[in-house]
Order: C-alpha cells, then structure tokens, then sequence
C-alpha cells in the first residue's frame, strides 16, 4: 500500500531541480541582454524570465527521463 505514495513522491522533482536552473538562466540571462544591448528593463526580465522557464522544461524533462 506503501508503493503508490512512494511513487508519486518520487515523480515530484527536487526543488534544486525545479529551482536552480531558473535562478542561473535568469541571472545569466539578464547579465548578458544588460551588458550586450541597451534595452529597457522590462523587455531583459521577460526575456530572461522566459528563458529560464525554457531552462527548468528541458532540466525537468532529463530528470524525469534519468527517474525512469
């Protein structure tokens, strides 16, 4: 009766998997759209917000893949 708990758990990926790659795209992102170009604020943030959900798909889906 254990075994379906244990298995939903295990398909909840780690908060340094959902977490870390969205602060270091975000941040790398900015950092690289701030010191390449002269845009204004908001259009850096949605840009690197959008990246680094880009970045945390692609981290989520190669962890599921290595879970299976």
């Amino acid at each position: 009766m254990s075994e379906p708990r244990e298995r939903e758990v295990r398909a909840v990926p780690p908060t340094a998997v959902r977490l870390l790659p969205v602060l270091i795209a975000v941040f790398g992102l900015s950092m690289l759209i701030d010191s390449t170009t002269d845009w204004p604020v908001w259009v850096r943030w949605i840009l690197s917000i959008g990246g680094g959900m880009v970045a945390q798909y692609i981290v989520v889906k190669v962890w599921a893949a290595r879970q299976r």
